[in-house]
């Protein structure tokens, strides 16, 4: 996890759902939070172990690839449908940064869409609370297609998940 001053930048604490990261001191837009520890699991892991808490609690990292935050912090990343943080993979690390300034206490969220491929059939219902709630979380291409330009010019989509759009995003 990234520290600022030898103080971790985020803690896991109860959230609104269950447990949540939060902030642990002021975050800027584009600071690195953490790096999202894990193994690397095929597809076809995830699909054998689909409605379980290790299935829901996977990201996408690659075209076949997806990382299992096992008990690490980045398991508590929570979805909201107006975010203030997002994934970026460098060097096959995979990495948490602030989308916007984050306040300390402010639980750090990222909108699961944004790792959910075209090519990915997967769903689940949200319960973020936020007023632009979409009520239901699925992949990129079903995003509004101003919200999609918003997440690709603001660095929120990973390269890997462009790959799978079906249709171009205009501006992005």
């Amino acid at each position: 996890m990234a520290v600022a001053g030898g103080k971790p930048l985020a803690r896991v604490a109860p959230a609104q759902i269950g447990l949540g990261l939060f902030a642990a001191k002021s975050i800027g837009p584009g600071e690195t939070i953490m790096r999202i520890n894990g193994r690397i699991v095929h597809h076809s892991v995830l699909w054998r172990r689909q409605g379980t808490k290790f299935s829901a609690n996977c990201l996408r990292y690659g075209p076949e690839t997806y990382l299992d935050p096992g008990d690490e912090p980045g398991r508590y990343i929570n979805h909201s449908c107006d975010p203030n943080a997002g994934l970026r993979k460098i060097n096959n690390r995979l990495f948490l940064f602030a989308a916007k300034r984050i306040a300390v206490g402010s639980e750090i969220t990222f909108d699961y869409s944004t790792t959910i491929g075209d090519d990915d059939i997967w769903t689940m219902r949200c319960k973020c609370g936020s007023v632009v709630c979409r009520k239901t979380i699925r992949n990129l291409g079903s995003l509004p297609d101003e919200l999609k330009r918003s997440y690709v010019s603001n660095g929120l989509v990973p390269s890997y998940i462009m790959k799978t759009l079906t249709e171009r995003i205009a501006g992005g």
